[in-house]
């Protein structure tokens, strides 16, 4: 089953890279942690202004994903990234998360008004599928407005064997982090570094699979033995 052989070779191949370039970066988990802390303060705040609040509220939500694509994109395409790089990253995607985050909260929309049916469900469980990839299709794609959407549906209709089960271990590990580590101080923490450690790896994992084929790295692996 050479298409196993691949997928475990690929698969151990983002891990390791992405460890190494945690390990290097390990500051990101404490950004991970401050953006989300960020987030909910943001939160607290908008939920007073009404209106006007929902409307800051989702500009400062696109503001701290664009800054983390950022930064994450930095490690992913050059291996390293610095704090003098945040404060300009909090606007280079900012239109393009807003777009996307707009879109999605519509068919968020059509899902939940479609209640508990069959429907709804599918329509719910679709959306989190083939958005999936949006984010890299984002920082690495370089796609924009409704595109953002088209590509990534494209993605994960091409690679969703490769792309759906190690994104589904890597939730499992984040989930465990928060809520199985008995003392929460070091969950929030290992829970950052986790968000780290797996938007690298997806970064990477969407790199190997769009600049490479599987024929091209079966030859590579061949070639090496």
């Amino acid at each position: 089953m050479s298409w196993l052989t691949d997928l475990l070779d690929v698969y151990g191949r983002v891990l390791r890279r992405a460890f190494d370039l945690t390990l290097k970066h390990w500051w990101l988990g404490l950004v991970a942690i401050a953006y989300v802390g960020a987030f909910f303060a943001l939160v607290v705040v908008a939920g007073h202004l009404g209106l006007v609040g929902g409307f800051l509220l989702g500009i400062g939500m696109a503001a701290l994903i664009s800054s983390w694509l950022v930064l994450v994109g930095q490690v992913v395409r050059n291996g390293r990234v610095t704090i003098a790089e945040v404060p300009e990253s909090f606007v280079v995607h900012l239109f393009d998360v807003i777009t996307l985050l707009f879109f999605r909260s519509l068919l968020s929309w059509a899902a939940s008004s479609l209640g508990e049916t069959y429907a709804g469900i599918v329509l719910d469980l679709a959306i989190a599928v083939f958005l999936n990839a949006a984010p890299e299709q984002i920082y690495l794609g370089r796609n924009s407005g409704l595109a953002i959407l088209v590509e990534s549906y494209r993605f994960i209709g091409q690679y969703w064997i490769e792309w759906l089960p190690v994104n589904a271990l890597l939730f499992v590990l984040f989930t465990a982090a928060l809520f199985v580590v008995p003392i929460q101080a070091l969950g929030i923490v290992l829970g950052g570094i986790v968000l780290a450690f797996g938007s690298i790896a997806r970064g990477l994992l969407f790199l190997e699979l769009t600049t490479s084929s599987r024929r091209a790295r079966e030859f590579a692996r061949r070639s090496a033995g």
